[in-house]
């Protein structure tokens, strides 16, 4: 922020999150959509839920929400 937009960025408010018992990713090629079901879900506000064995669906269903530009509801 300070480089690109000459700003300091205020991070005085923010707080650190751990959570705990979080699913863990159980091979080295889901990293990508572990990433974004972490985000999708810290950004509802919702239980980890999701596991390693969900990667093949959520994948797919990546690519069906990127080539209709649309994305699907939980």
């Amino acid at each position: 922020m300070q480089e690109r937009k000459k700003e300091s960025l205020n991070t005085s408010e923010w707080s650190l999150d751990v959570p705990k018992n979080i699913p863990t990713q159980e091979n080295g090629s889901d990293c990508g959509v572990f990433s974004c079901k972490f985000a999708e879900y810290a950004s509802r506000d919702a239980p980890f839920t999701f596991k390693q064995e969900n990667m093949n669906y959520y994948r797919s269903r990546m690519v069906y929400e990127i080539i209709k530009q649309d994305l699907m509801y939980p």
